[in-house]
């Protein structure tokens, strides 16, 4: 039965609708392109570790032979291609019997985090013959520029101070008030959220409804050619990684240097990880971070952990005796040894450990850190994720499916499906646009008429100013960019007024209304 109320109700949700369409269409505008270099960087660096053994083949892969040469000869041998000012920060020995031995140097002048994502050389050696290999810094090539890219450069370059959110809440763990944030980094952060945006208004746009009767959901209607296929294509790809793209965009969102630091400061307040009582030295584990070698998100503040002298004088145990004592640990191979860094306080030598970490990245069960006495080779303590508190925990999962490692080549599938769903998205997107828009004319969406304006329902205003204003609470960097974005159009329709009633006078003084 049809009633009187129908015709109103269509005429809202076709302005809602609109609105929404024309908000999908702009932050789209905004966002694909910064989608489109993340879909491509993404699927550089899922596949990292066989496109470097390609493109770097004469570095990383080695001809086996009946035995190794001692770990610390390769050190030293890595030590003479380097500068003399240059500081050793790792030691990884080889994953595979065919694999070389990685050494990682610092430059004395290389910035460090959060000035910059400190670039490192590293130095390749033949495990069997002891042979130079040659070196790379490791943000070159191919992998490294994706890297670069991915992050759109992170913290390097000009930075601006925000509030740390950390600091109100516990100022003794976080004492300084402000954080360090890089442009790139910021920029990064404001287009992820404004990315959930665009997923959660294409959902909407593609959502059953009464005035789309004859609207496809899961199906493409490729016989009807034009912008309707493509639209088909666009929506069904849309919706088939939506949940994929969203929990990328969340879990990344845990890296970026101003949401990740405060998200990292809530989870040590509301699920703090259990402490290790242990003497400790003023260094922490996430001083050793590094885009080639990278430490678990978790495990970024834990502390490096002081080496009791055992009395007898013994001098620092090798590199050959830790990496034994790694592999008797049963390490993942691939695990890098951090040498011991010794401090002073009070006129007091505070003597640094062995730190061993398994390689990055890695499942939550393969997160592990050996700290080793580096005199006598003791483990003093052992940390894994299960002293991670529970939000820590769903943190490291999250950034574990990210990279593709959680549950191996099925998340690694995934990810691959969903960096190219973005990509087809977005030729699509493009593809729609170019079909549907007036010749010689942009095709842009203007802004609402007034018409649709008297049309859209309070209630759905309210929506959607609640859903910004939660959005705006949980990501200040979105909530500030939406507030610039209200103020804009709020300037540009005072503007267009204010031309409309002048345009309007005029052509009312024009008319001469006195008869001839």
């Amino acid at each position: 039965m049809t009633t009187t109320a129908e015709p109103s109700t269509r005429r809202a949700d076709s302005a809602v609708l609109r609105r929404i369409w024309r908000l999908h269409f702009w932050v789209g505008l905004f966002a694909a392109p910064v989608l489109v270099v993340l879909a491509c960087s993404g699927l550089v660096i899922l596949y990292s570790q066989p496109l470097d053994a390609w493109t770097n083949k004469h570095l990383l892969v080695v001809e086996p032979g009946p035995e190794t040469v001692p770990l610390d000869a390769q050190v030293a041998t890595a030590k003479q291609h380097v500068s003399a000012t240059d500081t050793l920060e790792a030691v990884t020995p080889p994953d595979s019997p065919t694999g070389s031995t990685r050494m990682d140097f610092s430059a004395a002048d290389a910035q460090g985090y959060p000035q910059a994502e400190a670039n490192v050389i590293q130095v390749f050696v033949d495990p069997y013959t002891g042979a130079y290999l040659g070196q790379r810094d490791q943000l070159s090539g191919l992998v490294g520029w994706a890297n670069q890219l991915h992050r759109m450069f992170g913290n390097d370059g000009p930075h601006v101070q925000l509030p740390s959110l950390g600091h109100l809440i516990n100022p003794s763990a976080y004492p300084e008030s402000t954080i360090p944030v890089g442009i790139g980094n910021l920029w990064m952060e404001l287009t992820a959220t404004w990315i959930l945006v665009l997923l959660g208004t294409g959902i909407y746009l593609w959502w059953p409804r009464a005035i789309e009767a004859a609207k496809p959901l899961l199906k493409v209607r490729w016989r009807q050619g034009g912008r309707v296929r493509w639209r088909d294509v666009h929506a069904l790809t849309g919706v088939i990684i939506a949940v994929i793209l969203a929990g990328y965009v969340l879990s990344g969102m845990t890296w970026t240097r101003y949401w990740g630091e405060n998200w990292r400061a809530v989870t040590a307040t509301v699920t703090p990880s259990s402490e290790i009582d242990a003497p400790s030295t003023p260094a922490k584990l996430g001083d050793y971070d590094r885009l080639g070698r990278r430490i678990a998100w978790a495990a970024t503040d834990d502390p490096i952990y002081a080496s009791q002298p055992d009395g007898t004088g013994a001098a620092r145990l090798s590199y050959a005796d830790i990496d034994k004592i790694a592999k008797d640990e049963h390490m993942v191979p691939g695990y890098s040894i951090f040498p011991p860094s010794d401090s002073s306080e009070d006129g007091t030598t505070v003597f640094g450990s062995y730190t061993v970490v398994n390689r990055w990245p890695q499942r939550v069960s393969e997160q592990r850190t050996l700290y080793l006495n580096q005199f006598t080779g003791a483990t003093i303590t052992n940390a894994t994720a299960a002293q991670d508190g529970a939000l820590s925990k769903l943190t490291s999962f999250g950034i574990a499916m990210h990279m593709g490692n959680q549950m191996g080549w099925l998340t690694r599938i995934s990810a691959t499906v969903a960096c190219l769903g973005v990509l087809l998205s977005a030729l699509t997107g493009l593809l729609m646009w170019w079909k549907r828009r007036p010749s010689g004319q942009s095709g842009l969406p203007g802004p609402a008429s007034a018409a649709t304006r008297t049309n859209t329902p309070k209630r759905a205003m309210v929506t959607v100013a609640v859903v910004a204003i939660v959005l705006g609470i949980l990501f200040p960097a979105f909530g500030i960019s939406l507030i610039v974005v209200l103020v804009a159009e709020a300037i540009i329709a005072a503007r267009r007024d204010h031309a409309s009633r002048v345009t309007s006078t005029t052509t009312s003084k024009s008319v001469d209304p006195s008869p001839e």
